[in-house]
C-alpha cells in the first residue's frame, strides 16, 4: 500500500487483530499462536555430543563439497501443483544447484553449465532407536552393531554461480518432480536423528563435475542465473 508492504511480522501473532471471522464464530488458535499449550513454539535442544560422530563420519574429503538443500520461494513445498503452471517451469525449466565462484573456477564450472553430483559414500540406517540403552543411539555405536550400510547416489542439474552460496557448499531444491531422477535428497543420508527419530535429509556431500552446456546458458528466454538475494 502506497509503496510499503502490508502484512505480518510472522504468521503466529500474538498481536493480530484479525477482524471479524469469516464463517465460524471464533477465530482458530493456529491463525495467531503455535498449536502449544502456552501458544509459544517448543525447540528440543539436541546437545553436540549426541552428534559429534556422525558429523565427523560425513564430512567431506578430498575434492567433496558439502551438498545442502532446502527450498525455493517461487514453489510451493514440494511441486505438487506447481507442476501444472507453465510460468513456474519457466523461471525453473531444469534442476539446479548453486556453487561459490571459488568453487566453481577450478572445476570449469560456469552458470548454465550441466553438472553431475555424486556421493558413493551415502549412509544408511536399517535399524536400531528403538528402546536404546546407554549410548546405543549414538551414529558410532550403530555402526558396531551392523545397522548401517552404504549407498549411492547422484545428482544432475544446471550450475548457477552464486556468491550467497558460501564457499564449500553446494545448495539445491530438495525435490523436483518434473525431474524426478534428480532429486538432491538421493546424496543425503538416511541415519535417524536420535531426538526427533526423523531421517537428517538436507545434509549431505559429493563430488561434482562439469559435463557440457545447458540450453539456458546462451538463451533468455527461460531460467535466470541472477542472484536471488537480490531484494
Amino acid at each position: 500500500m502506497n509503496g510499503e508492504l502490508v502484512g505480518t511480522v510472522r504468521l503466529h501473532d500474538s498481536t493480530l487483530k484479525l477482524g471479524v471471522p469469516e464463517g465460524p464464530t471464533v477465530h482458530q488458535k493456529w491463525l495467531t499462536h503455535f498449536k502449544s499449550y502456552s501458544g509459544k513454539a517448543i525447540l528440543n535442544k539436541s546437545p553436540r555430543e549426541m552428534f559429534d560422530d556422525f558429523y565427523e563420519r560425513i564430512k567431506p574429503a578430498g575434492d567433496e563439497l558439502w551438498v545442502n538443500n532446502g527450498r525455493l520461494n517461487e514453489i510451493w513445498q514440494s511441486a505438487y501443483d506447481d507442476v501444472r503452471k507453465p510460468y513456474i517451469f519457466q523461471r525453473w525449466p531444469e534442476h539446479f544447484i548453486e556453487i561459490h565462484p571459488e568453487d566453481a573456477a577450478p572445476r570449469g564450472i560456469e552458470s548454465g553449465d550441466t553438472v553431475r553430483i555424486t556421493n558413493d559414500d551415502v549412509l544408511i540406517q536399517t535399524g536400531g532407536i528403538t528402546l536404546v540403552k546407554g549410548n546405543e543411539f549414538q551414529f558410532s555405536e550403530l555402526e558396531k552393531a551392523g545397522v548401517i550400510k552404504i549407498g549411492s547416489g547422484v545428482l544432475t542439474a544446471v550450475a548457477h554461480v552464486a556468491e550467497a552460496t558460501r564457499k564449500g557448499v553446494i545448495y539445491s531444491n530438495f525435490a523436483w518432480p518434473r525431474y524426478p531422477d534428480s532429486a538432491a535428497n538421493a546424496l543425503t543420508h538416511r541415519v535417524l536423528d536420535p531426538i526427533a527419530n526423523r531421517y537428517r535429509f538436507n545434509l549431505g556431500k559429493g563430488k561434482i563435475v562439469k559435463t557440457g552446456e545447458s540450453e539456458f546458458k546462451h538463451s533468455f528466454s527461460e531460467a535466470s542465473f541472477k542472484d536471488r538475494t537480490i531484494m
